[in-house]
């Protein structure tokens, strides 16, 4: 088992506590630290950290928090109880980020979504409009003429037909 070097500093009294519990447990499995460290997927000094409760060589609390609890739950102790108590000793908020809503960017704001796609419906129905209008104005003009009764299935003749033959022009 490591000892803390010069400059990691005192191991906290409370880790002590916690990673002693952890380790009166291996050893009453008689399980070593290496075997712990292979099923929890670890390093050895990281075990030999929780259980001298040396912070200075373990990762961020969160992580630990996990590690405790594999190893409890390895070694057959309440896992939530020491879960707890590691967490009590290392409650560390994340930092939170604040956005304020109130102040306005600088420079252009898009648009909204709806405006957008509001004005890109106008611009489709103008542009058909266009398209369509040379079609429409012929349809328009088409019923404005004259209304003659045509009998379906009867071909009419233009006037320079008469009677079945072609008629010559008068000269």
């Amino acid at each position: 088992m490591s000892a803390s070097t010069g400059s990691s500093g005192p191991p906290d009294t409370n880790n002590s506590v916690i990673g002693a519990r952890l380790r009166d447990a291996r050893v009453a499995q008689r399980l070593k630290p290496g075997e712990v460290a292979e099923e929890l997927h670890l390093d050895v000094d990281i075990i030999d950290a929780i259980e001298h409760g040396d912070m200075t060589k373990l990762p961020a609390p969160i992580f630990v928090q996990g590690y405790v609890r594999s190893y409890a739950r390895l070694v057959g102790l309440p896992e939530d109880e020491l879960t707890r108590e590691f967490t009590a000793q290392h409650a560390e908020l994340p930092p939170l980020t604040v956005y304020s809503t109130d102040s306005k960017a600088p420079g252009w704001r898009l648009p909204s979504g709806r405006l957008v796609r509001n004005v890109i419906l106008v611009m489709l129905a103008v542009i058909l409009l266009w398209l369509a209008w040379p079609f429409v104005e012929r349809l328009v003009t088409s019923y404005g003429g004259e209304a003659t009764d045509q009998v379906p299935g009867r071909l009419e003749l233009p006037p320079e037909y008469e009677g079945g033959q072609r008629s010559e022009p008068a000269s």
